[in-house]
C-alpha cells in the first residue's frame, strides 16, 4: 500500500477541462498571430524573421515549463512563494537601469534580440507571496496589520512598474483587489473605489475643458455633506465620517489633477481625452482605435474568413499580432468566432473558480483567485482597449497575443495553480 500511494503522488493529475481549454486557447492565438504577421500573401516558413515562428519557440517554451510544474513537487510553490516574489521584485527594479525603453517604457531585458518582461512574471511573484501570507497558520485577512501587509504586497511592484512607464501592467496589480475582496474585504473598500473612478472621470473632464474644479467638485461635496451633517447631527461618529470623506474626496481630486497636469505624459492624455470623447485625432492616437473597431466590424456574422481579413492583410490596425489580436478574431472569425472565443475563455475562468473553491487550503484558494482576476482583468482590459471602452494601455491578451514573457508567466500561473489543486487528490 505505502509503494502504490507514492507511485500514486508521482503520477500528474492536473484539471483535464483547465488544461484542454488552455490548450485551445492557445493553438487559436498561434492562427492569428500567424493571419496577423503572414502580409498579404502568406506563406508558412519556418524563420526567426517571422513572428510566428518566434511564437512557435515561445510555445515551445511554454511547454518546457509545464513540464517542469507538472512534475515538481506542489509544495514547492508554497513554500518559495516569497522568493519567487523577491527575485521578480528585484527584476523589476533591475530594469528602471538596465533595461531597455520600447514604445516609452522602459519595463525590458535585451538580450540580443529577444525582449523579457520582468513585470509580467511579477504578478506569478505576486500572486504566490499574496496566498503564502493569507496561507499562513494563524493568519486572517483582518485587522489593519494584516490588511496592509496583503496591500503592500502588490501595490510595491505596482508602483515600481508605473515608475517604468508601463501604465497598463501596473493597473493589471489591480486585480489583487477582488482576490482580497473574495477573502473578506469590506464592500465599502468597492464602492470607495466606484466613487474615486467618478471623481477621477469627472474632474478629467472639467480638466480638459479647463472649467474650475472648486465650483463643479468643492462646493457641491460641502453642500452634501452640510446636508447630511444636519441629518446626523445627533451622531459626532457619522457627523465626523462625513467630513472626513469630503477632505478625502477632495484630496484625491487634487491628486488627480497634479497627476493629469504634471506626470502623465502628453499621448497618455490623449488617449484618456480620446476614449472619453473630449478629443477626436483620427489620424493620431485614435487611428488605432478607429481602425480596430472597423476590423471587427468588418468580420458581420461568420466573419471574412481565414487569412481573408483585408484590414489584417493591410496592416491598417498596428501591432495587430499583439495587444490588437482581438481585432483578427473579429474580422476573420465574425461574431461566431467571437461567441467560440469567449466560450472557451469563460470556461476556463469558470473552470478556475470552481476549482478555486473546492481547495482544502488558503494558499490554493488564494493562488486560484489570483489566476483568475489577473486573467480576468487582462481578458476585460484588452478587449475594452479594441472596442472603445477603455484608454488603449497596452496590455496582451493572455494565451492569445504574440509575446513570450506574457505567454510564459501565465502559463507558470495556472499550472502551478493546477499542479496546487492536484495536492488535493494525492492520497484520493
Amino acid at each position: 500500500m505505502p509503494t502504490a500511494r507514492k507511485r500514486k503522488n508521482l503520477s500528474p493529475k492536473l484539471d483535464f477541462p483547465a488544461v484542454i481549454l488552455f490548450a485551445v486557447l492557445v493553438l487559436f492565438g498561434f492562427l492569428n498571430i500567424y493571419s496577423a504577421s503572414s502580409g498579404a500573401q502568406p506563406e508558412f516558413k519556418l524563420s526567426m524573421n517571422q513572428v510566428y515562428t518566434k511564437q512557435l519557440v515561445w510555445m515551445a517554451g511554454a511547454f518546457l515549463l509545464i513540464v517542469l510544474v507538472t512534475f515538481s513537487n506542489p509544495n514547492f510553490f508554497e513554500f518559495t512563494g516569497y522568493i519567487f516574489y523577491g527575485i521578480t521584485v528585484m527584476l523589476c527594479l533591475a530594469v528602471l537601469f538596465v533595461g531597455r525603453e520600447v514604445s516609452g517604457a522602459k519595463s525590458w531585458f535585451g538580450f540580443g534580440g529577444v525582449g523579457i518582461q520582468p513585470s509580467e512574471f511579477a504578478k506569478f511573484g505576486t500572486s504566490l507571496a499574496l496566498a503564502k501570507f493569507l496561507g499562513t497558520y494563524g493568519v486572517r485577512f483582518k485587522g489593519w496589520k494584516n490588511i496592509s501587509i496583503c496591500l503592500a504586497l502588490f501595490m510595491v511592484p505596482m508602483a515600481i512598474v508605473l515608475k517604468q512607464n508601463d501604465t497598463g501592467s501596473a493597473l493589471v496589480f489591480l486585480s489583487f483587489f477582488l482576490v482580497l475582496y473574495r477573502e473578506g474585504l469590506p464592500g465599502y473598500f468597492l464602492l470607495g473605489a466606484i466613487w474615486l473612478g467618478i471623481l477621477a472621470v469627472l474632474s478629467i473632464v472639467l480638466l480638459a475643458y479647463k472649467i474650475s474644479l472648486i465650483t463643479w467638485i468643492l462646493l457641491p461635496l460641502i453642500g452634501i455633506a452640510l446636508i447630511l451633517i444636519l441629518l446626523l447631527r445627533k451622531s459626532k461618529f457619522w457627523m465626523s465620517v462625513v467630513a472626513g470623506l469630503v477632505l478625502a474626496s477632495w484630496g484625491f481630486t487634487k491628486l488627480v489633477s497634479f497627476t493629469y497636469k504634471t506626470v502623465l505624459y502628453d499621448y497618455q492624455r490623449d488617449r484618456i481625452e480620446i476614449i472619453l470623447g473630449l478629443k477626436k485625432d483620427d489620424k493620431g492616437v485614435g487611428f488605432n482605435l478607429i481602425q480596430s473597431k472597423i476590423a471587427i466590424g468588418a468580420g458581420r456574422w461568420t466573419g471574412r474568413g481565414f487569412l481573408e481579413g483585408t484590414q489584417t492583410k493591410m496592416g491598417f490596425v498596428p501591432e495587430q499580432h499583439t495587444d490588437f489580436i482581438f481585432c483578427t478574431i473579429g474580422e476573420e472569425w465574425g461574431f461566431a468566432g467571437v461567441l467560440f472565443f469567449f466560450a472557451l475563455y469563460l470556461g476556463l475562468l469558470f473552470r478556475l473558480i470552481v476549482l478555486a473553491e473546492r481547495q482544502t487550503t488558503n494558499f490554493g484558494r488564494v493562488l486560484g483567485y489570483s489566476v483568475t482576476s489577473i486573467l480576468f482583468f487582462h481578458l476585460s482590459i484588452n478587449i475594452g482597449m479594441t472596442i472603445g471602452l477603455v484608454p488603449i494601455i497596452g496590455i496582451p491578451l493572455p494565451f492569445v497575443s504574440f509575446g513570450g514573457s506574457s505567454l510564459w508567466a501565465f502559463t507558470l500561473l495556472l499550472f502551478t495553480f493546477l499542479k496546487v489543486d492536484e495536492r488535493r487528490l494525492s492520497y484520493a
